[in-house]
């Protein structure tokens, strides 16, 4: 059985930042991280509307940030695969990551996109406040700045013996 650390949010999407965009994302708080202001006016606020399915490229003050739908579903990193996975529902047959080895290459695409990479990053939960957000509170995803193609689908089992899966892959454009 493969296990490997994951990160989830508490409900909202979850967001991949370059490491140098982390500490000015202000997340579900205003400037100075301030926490009495409207959350339909945050930066939280804004990609929880434009994200509701899948992974999709957002601008966030000039970088180009990847947002998951699905944050609250534990979520991975396989390098190797370039692929995220993100566990719908956990079934006993068998663990989310090795299923998703086993189902990526008959997996159906229903979004794809292409992204620009900003470099090395860390994947967290979009609501917190940038400045205060560290290694431990996310899940680093070690990719090179780059173009990428971003491809998400989900993988729903023929029964509950088995995990239902967010699959997304990132691969480098030519």
């Amino acid at each position: 059985m493969t296990t490997m650390r994951s990160v989830q949010s508490f409900g909202g999407p979850l967001i991949l930042l370059p490491y140098d965009a982390v500490p000015s994302w202000t997340g579900s708080y205003g400037p100075g991280g301030d926490d009495e202001v409207d959350e339909e006016e945050t930066e939280y606020w804004r990609v929880s509307e434009l994200v509701q399915d899948y992974a999709e490229p957002v601008d966030v003050a000039g970088v180009e940030a990847l947002v998951l739908a699905n944050g609250k579903a534990p979520t991975t990193f396989l390098p190797d695969l370039g692929l995220l996975v993100q566990v719908l529902a956990h079934g006993t047959r068998t663990s989310p990551v090795d299923r998703a080895r086993e189902v990526l290459p008959r997996l159906e695409r229903k979004r794809v996109t292409e992204w620009q990479c900003g470099g090395p990053g860390l994947l967290f939960d979009s609501a917190r406040y940038g400045p205060e957000v560290h290694d431990a509170d996310g899940l680093p995803v070690n990719l090179v700045a780059d173009r990428y193609r971003v491809a998400s689908g989900y993988w729903l089992p023929a029964d509950d013996g088995d995990s239902s899966l967010a699959l997304t892959t990132i691969e480098r454009m030519p």
